[in-house]
């Protein structure tokens, strides 16, 4: 059963400063000059910085407790190029997610991979109490306790769209990619190849989640328990959604601990040991 599997959200960070006039700065190929463009950006409640194209922000080290970088506390957009990568570097013992945002702020991303974040705590790539809105972004390979790639507070906004999060990984319940508590949007995007040891190998809704998935697909995602692809104690809506191939002990396309799972001109097919649990509950979803 799903039940017993809730999980409580951590505090919120720090509160957003104030959002004023947007300045658009370029960020050179150089992991201090990313963290100090943050901070200035910060400190002036807004801006957008270019990242440069081409190039791998490294970080051996984290800039704020537990974060490659500092804490999102204003209005900040991150626009990359080709082959732009935030990460944390795959060698360092150092365990550290790459970005965190405070209740209040926003954080933008546009065009970036957000690549080895790892932390015993939620959202190893991107932690969000705010709002979060991802374009054309990978997040790959980051792990946390629950949500791999990305964890969303309760309260938080989140909108993810014609992106990839790929081979993530959490390590204590659940959402190897996304756990969510809060409020998440994902369109034209691929949950692939992520885990989890209990529940949502790909994603995870929790009690109050809510979770609409529109024109994506979900695939190859693994669970040690219920939900290979999905799992679901909050509300969750998919709409032309392809879900196949994932694997879990039970509903492994799509597990929930309700009856608020909605499935409308979605393919949920070839999932092991079965398409979804409870079976036969879910309408639109046969085994």
């Amino acid at each position: 059963m799903l039940a017993g599997i809730t999980l409580g959200a951590a505090p919120s960070p720090a509160q957003a400063m104030p959002r004023l006039a947007r300045a658009v700065t370029a960020v050179p190929c150089d992991p201090d000059a990313l963290v100090t463009a943050i901070r200035t950006a910060n400190g002036a409640g807004v801006g957008t910085l270019l990242l440069s194209p081409i190039c791998v922000y490294n970080y051996v080290a984290a800039a704020a407790p537990g974060d490659a970088l500092p804490i999102i506390t204003g209005d900040i957009t991150l626009v990359g190029g080709l082959n732009t990568t935030i990460r944390r570097d795959p060698t360092t013992p150092n365990a550290f997610r790459v970005l965190e945002v405070a209740s209040g702020a926003t954080l933008r991303v546009r065009r970036i991979s957000i690549v080895g974040g790892s932390t015993t705590n939620f959202g190893g790539g991107i932690l969000n109490a705010g709002t979060v809105v991802l374009d054309h972004t990978v997040l790959a390979g980051n792990q946390a306790s629950n949500g791999g790639a990305f964890a969303n507070y309760a309260g938080a906004n989140a909108t993810i769209s014609h992106s990839v999060l790929n081979e993530n990984s959490a390590g204590s319940v659940g959402g190897g990619a996304i756990i969510n508590f809060g409020t998440l949007t994902m369109s034209n995007s691929i949950l692939n190849k992520n885990t989890a040891p209990i529940n949502g190998g790909g994603l995870n809704t929790q009690p109050n989640g809510v979770s609409h998935l529109i024109q994506s697909i979900v695939v190859n995602n693994t669970s040690g328990s219920l939900g290979g692809g999905t799992s679901n104690l909050g509300t969750t809506d998919l709409e032309g959604l392809v879900v196949t191939g994932n694997k879990g002990s039970g509903g492994g396309g799509i597990a929930t601990g309700n009856a608020d799972v909605s499935i409308r001109k979605s393919i949920v097919d070839n999932n092991v040991p079965d398409n979804c649990s409870p079976l036969n509950t879910i309408q639109g979803c046969v085994d």
